[in-house]
């Protein structure tokens, strides 16, 4: 079977080339060096902290995969109403005041996350709660540093500084949620902390909530240490900051139809199309990630839950190691190839996380689950998950980048990321009452046999879209 690819572009390379040479110049500007560590800090801290929260609603329920996707979804529901509206808010304010205000901000919820612990480690509503307020006021800080960047870099060094702000949010999301906060809850024993009149019990995850909150603290210094005057606006003194109620009434009311004419825009380029449902399923595949990871480590490796840096530490490695090189394999197999080999080893990666396990119940019944190469084999497949996730993301994200017109290229990219957020809600929540009702071998294959049919799904689509002349297998021709 042939599947239909694109040509690789015989420019690929050297604009590759002079991309990262350009990276130098931005990389000295001091006002965006402060601007881009505050942003890969904070998002790092902040995808640590909703690890966190997942692994405290694992802890408290005993795994309770349904609770997990719930814990998921408090932080990702936010994005899909409030993020329109906080542009609009955040378009009339001075966007240095919005960037440490919110940091601050969130340094007081992730304090309220440890007053919370400490007064009832049982209750899991104001972990959702705070979880919810943490995402909503990380949908005022986005956008704010999007339109700072203009303002700190020069015409020249606008490309590159946004490719580099986008490599960060793919970077600390994997680093935050799949690493870090799985670390530091290993790293940090727990201890006891006489106050006096009372006496704290803290637990290791308790530092992670600290940590973050000690990091927006930085992240509002390095904002601060940014010269007002660099953030000059004269947008701002020209209109009324009154005319926000307005514009956020204007943009309830054409919302819906921004989100039609971008739908319409996505459908009527097929490979746009295609490209915008692979990053979206890729996506929601990271938070399944992280919904099972915790009772895959208990069910599969017989490990308490605060061993899931087992699990998700490989998968970030895979994940942002094979990044680096998804343009030379891009370059060599082509963009669609390359999507296409990745999910089918989706497939069989998933389905082959059950059928090793019960391959090392048989082979070995003494050891069974806690046999050192069913551990291993179990961390080389994480890894290969990553790497599969990123052989479907990078290519699609290029596509993506690549079809979407340049005067629409944000409304596309809004768009994507609220398919995201929004279809991820039932599939955690569904993925989550297979977990537990049916069983957790049963959802790995279950997901496994859906990229195998999501495979199927883009072959045929990609045939049915692309021209005949297009419809062969790439061959890689030694020059």
């Amino acid at each position: 079977m042939s599947i239909p690819t694109q040509d690789p572009e015989k420019a690929e390379a050297p604009e590759r080339q002079s991309t990262i040479s350009s990276f130098k110049p931005v990389l000295k500007n001091r006002n965006f060096q402060f601007l881009l560590i505050a942003q890969l800090v904070s998002q790092i801290v902040l995808n640590a902290a909703n690890f966190g929260t997942i692994l405290l609603v694992n802890q408290i329920t005993h795994n309770n995969v349904i609770l997990a996707g719930v814990a998921i979804i408090a932080f990702t529901l936010p994005a899909v109403p409030f993020s329109a509206l906080a542009g609009v808010l955040v378009e009339k304010q001075n966007k240095r005041h919005v960037l440490w205000i919110s940091n601050i901000l969130r340094f007081g919820t992730m304090f309220l996350f440890v007053i919370s612990l400490q007064a009832d480690r049982t209750n899991l509503w104001p972990l959702f709660t705070l979880s919810f307020l943490t995402s909503i006021i990380g949908q005022f800080f986005s956008p704010a540093e999007g339109a700072s960047i203009p303002l700190l870099v020069g015409e020249r060094e606008l490309l590159p500084a946004l490719s580099l702000f986008n490599i960060s949010l793919s970077v600390a999301q994997a680093i935050g949620f799949l690493l870090l906060g799985s670390l530091i809850a290993i790293i940090f024993p727990p201890f006891t902390l006489p106050l006096g009149f009372t006496t704290l019990h803290v637990q290791s995850i308790d530092m992670l909530f600290v940590i973050s909150g000690i990091s927006y603290v930085v992240c509002a210094i390095l904002i601060l240490a940014i010269p007002s005057q660099a953030f000059n606006e004269a947008h701002l003194y020209k209109r009324g900051k009154s005319e926000a109620p307005v514009q956020i009434g204007q943009t309830i009311e054409a919302l819906w139809h921004d989100l039609v004419s971008g739908w319409h825009i996505v459908t009527s380029d097929r490979m746009l199309y295609f490209a915008v449902i692979q990053v979206s399923v890729a996506n929601v595949l990271m938070l399944l990630i992280g919904q099972v990871a915790g009772a895959f480590v208990v069910d599969f490796l017989d490990l308490p839950t605060t061993y899931m840096s087992l699990i998700l530490a490989p998968a970030a490695l895979g994940l942002v190691g094979a990044s680096f090189l998804m343009p030379s394999f891009s370059q060599r197999l082509g963009k669609i190839r390359l999507i296409i080999t990745g999910l089918l080893a989706l497939c069989i990666g998933f389905i082959l996380f059950p059928v090793s396990h019960w391959l090392a119940l048989v082979i070995d019944p003494k050891h069974g689950a806690s046999s050192p190469w069913f551990l291993l084999l179990t961390v080389l497949l994480v890894f290969a998950i990553g790497v599969a996730i990123s052989c479907v993301n990078v290519p699609a994200q290029t596509i993506m980048q690549e079809h979407a017109p340049e005067t629409s290229r944000a409304r596309v990219l809004s768009l994507q990321f609220m398919l995201y957020n929004a279809g991820s809600i039932p599939v955690l929540l569904f993925a989550g009452l297979i977990g537990r009702v049916i069983g957790l071998s049963e959802l790995m294959i279950f997901i496994g046999l859906s990229m195998l049919l999501f495979c199927g799904w883009g072959v045929r689509f990609i045939k049915r879209n692309t021209p005949q002349d297009t419809t062969m297998p790439v061959e890689t021709t030694s020059q």
